[in-house]
């Protein structure tokens, strides 16, 4: 039996070129917004549809497929779809290409490709080859060999009956929210165990479901859907979206039979569970049903959920940055795709920090952030370099300690260490994050009043914050000597470095607990964290931070 084994598309929408997806019965694109996943599953269809519906596909003798007459359009302005450049209408102007490669029985490979631009009239021109042997699949007129399913975000309260191509073609464009029960009553016209097949594959996700379609032509003007959960019967339109999302998923699988399903974001509006028991029912539909599937997710879970024989695709501005699946399983749990450095900071609430990141635009877009439990929790030097290598080397890695009591050398003996390792130190120029924010100038322009008043306060929280200072600085002392100089000694007296740090503006105090004193000691509220949270910083506070990310994402 023949079988789809590659995908290649180029210069298509985010993708320039060529992206080649090796496939397995299910296959999984993730990636931050605008990477490309949604361009891959668009153009496979797109090519698919013209392949199909075109007089003829040659290499050298272009057809043309109307505007009106395609079965997918992704945009009425389709002249865009170019990567890069618009699409021409003429041999040697810009255009877009798909090859689908196939298996033979005798594990030869054959190939159908395609060249996409724009019609001289309205509509898209075609050029490229498909072999006899996969005419069938390809050029049959009343066959869809791909499904494109873009998610559903509700149907409408009632639909009248449409003709079997009306709801072919609107089930190809993605619009059967509009038209879902009379794809069932299609179905269920075609053969009545189409309808149970349905409530199978769902009910070994959810639990059992059961789906009355009916029409009658004499007596009815709209289809009649219900659902049946847990004993409850309702109208299709009050079912949650989340069961709409899967009755469309298996309602194409058997509406069109492709040989390619595509299927963007099916996670939306899926519980996590309901997400892993997915994407192993679709495992098991491919196998069945000799099908190939191709999925974008955001999702975890989804990844989480698929067999070991699943293919994991990572893309990053239009092309394929990982297959490695245990790359791409630990960056969705990071929150890292789009993302080129990431802060593993020993706070385990992380709020403040990414405030301050939050003042440059250009470097929140490329950070993400790894709350933690405490500095003694921080990954060493070795693991740092560890964790730089289970993400494949594609992130920079910022390790985020508070400085605390540390002296500027001990800062610099801590940081080459990491530094030896290929990953990088910060430490905040005073004790912690908190600390940037306990200034008499922002105070003023956090809480509206003046200089004298935000002086007087900041002294106040001083005075009540020095009471214990000493007694903190010490035990942090002692645990800085046996970290740093257990093995060659040499740790400076503590009343050398509280001395020193009494020259420094919140005078060996933490910026935790002069937060917290200044919290008390501002009238009617007006320093808190959530106020914090939501004042314009104006890109002036902790910008030894923003020149250390600056240099680390330079080389």
């Amino acid at each position: 039996m023949m079988r789809l084994t590659e995908i290649t598309v180029e210069k298509f929408k985010r993708i320039g070129g060529p992206v080649k997806v090796h496939l397995a019965d299910v296959n999984i694109l993730v990636g931050s917004n605008g990477c490309g996943k949604s361009s891959i599953i668009q153009g496979v269809h797109l090519a698919c549809c013209v392949i199909r519906q075109a007089e003829r596909v040659v290499a050298d003798n272009t057809a043309t497929v109307g505007v009106d007459d395609l079965d997918y359009l992704p945009s009425d302005d389709y002249k865009t779809l170019g990567h890069g450049a618009n699409w021409g209408n003429k041999k040697g102007t810009p255009s877009s290409s798909v090859t689908l490669t196939f298996e033979k029985p005798d594990q030869s490979k054959v190939e159908a490709s395609c060249s996409l631009r724009s019609a001289r009239n309205a509509g898209i021109s075609i050029t490229g080859t498909v072999p006899n042997d996969l005419s069938s699949f390809l050029r049959t007129k009343k066959k869809f060999f791909s499904a494109y399913i873009p998610g559903i975000s509700g149907i409408p309260n009632k639909e009248e009956r449409k003709s079997r191509k009306v709801i072919l073609k609107a089930c190809s464009f993605g619009d059967s929210n509009v038209i879902l029960r009379n794809a069932l009553f299609l179905l269920k016209q075609d053969d009545v165990k189409n309808i149970t097949r349905i409530e199978q594959w769902i009910g070994s996700i959810i639990g059992p479901i059961s789906i009355s379609v009916e029409h009658n032509e004499s007596t009815d003007l709209y289809i009649k859907c219900n659902i049946t959960l847990a004993g409850s019967t309702k109208p299709i339109e009050l079912a949650g979206t989340g069961y709409l999302q899967l009755i469309q998923i298996f309602c194409y699988v058997l509406l069109f039979e492709p040989g390619v399903l595509l299927i963007d974001e099916p996670d939306i509006h899926l519980h996590p569970h309901v997400q892993e028991s997915l994407v192993r029912v679709l495992a098991e539909v491919a196998r069945e049903r000799n099908l190939k599937i191709l999925l974008t997710t955001h999702s975890p879970f989804i990844v989480r959920g698929a067999l070991p024989d699943t293919n994991v695709f990572w893309l990053r501005d239009g092309a394929i940055e990982s297959d490695d699946r245990s790359v791409v399983e630990v960056a969705l749990g990071w929150g890292a795709f789009g993302k080129r450095l990431i802060i593993v900071s020993e706070d385990g609430k992380t709020q403040l920090l990414r405030k301050l990141i939050a003042q440059w635009p250009e470097i929140d877009r490329t950070v993400a952030f790894n709350p933690g439990t405490g500095y003694k929790h921080l990954p060493s030097p070795t693991r740092a370099r560890e964790l730089y290598e289970t993400f494949g080397g594609k992130f920079k890695i910022v390790v985020h300690r508070d400085r605390d009591s540390l002296t500027d050398d001990e800062v610099n003996i801590l940081a080459k260490e990491y530094e030896a390792q290929g990953v990088d130190l910060w430490c905040p120029v005073e004790s912690d994050v908190e600390a940037y924010f306990c200034d008499p100038k922002f105070l003023v322009r956090l809480s509206g009043c003046t200089d004298a008043e935000s002086q007087e306060y900041f002294s106040a929280a001083i005075s009540s914050a020095a009471g214990n200072a000493r007694e903190q600085f010490d035990s942090q002392r002692a645990s800085h000597s046996e970290e740093i100089y257990k093995k060659t000694g040499g740790s400076p007296p503590n009343d050398d470095v509280w001395h020193h740090f009494q020259t420094r503006p919140l005078q060996g105090i933490k910026g935790k607990a002069l937060f917290n004193q200044l919290k008390a000691k501002v009238p009617k509220k007006a320093f808190c964290e959530a106020k914090v949270l939501v004042t314009d910083l104006g890109g002036l506070l902790a910008l030894d931070l923003k020149h250390k990310i600056e240099s680390i994402l330079s080389v």
